[in-house]
């Protein structure tokens, strides 16, 4: 597959999963569904999280038409998003605690995926 294709796809998917996600954190009940109550609700906790995921929908969507230039938007979700389910999702399964299942396995999916698209895309 051509790598603008493969970042093209990553994009997408940053799309249709942070479309809802992002309604969820500014309109709706985001710390049930999208957290599935497993932070309590904090206005600024959930605003700061918006905003971060709506600039991320927000980069994917010119991504679409500029794939390469903004190849460093995934880079960026790889990190963080590794980094939270290593300080927070992890610690509450070993402690035998509920976690947010949906996001934590939508989290991981990117993490084990997005770097092999940043590989293909900067190898060749």
């Amino acid at each position: 597959m051509e790598t603008g294709a493969l970042l093209r796809l990553a994009y997408l998917a940053n799309i249709l999963i942070l479309v809802p996600v992002c309604w969820a954190m500014f309109f709706g009940n985001a710390m049930a569904s999208v957290f599935q109550g497993t932070v309590t609700d904090s206005l600024g906790l959930r605003l700061l999280v918006g905003s971060l995921w709506a600039a991320i929908l927000s980069a994917s969507v010119f991504g679409l038409f500029m794939p390469v230039l903004f190849a460093p938007l995934l880079l960026v979700q790889i990190i963080y998003k590794a980094l939270w389910l290593t300080l927070f999702v992890l610690p509450l399964m070993l402690a035998g605690k509920p976690a947010p299942w949906g996001i934590a396995s939508i989290f991981a999916a990117i993490v084990l995926t997005y770097p092999f698209v940043l590989w293909r895309a900067w190898s060749s």
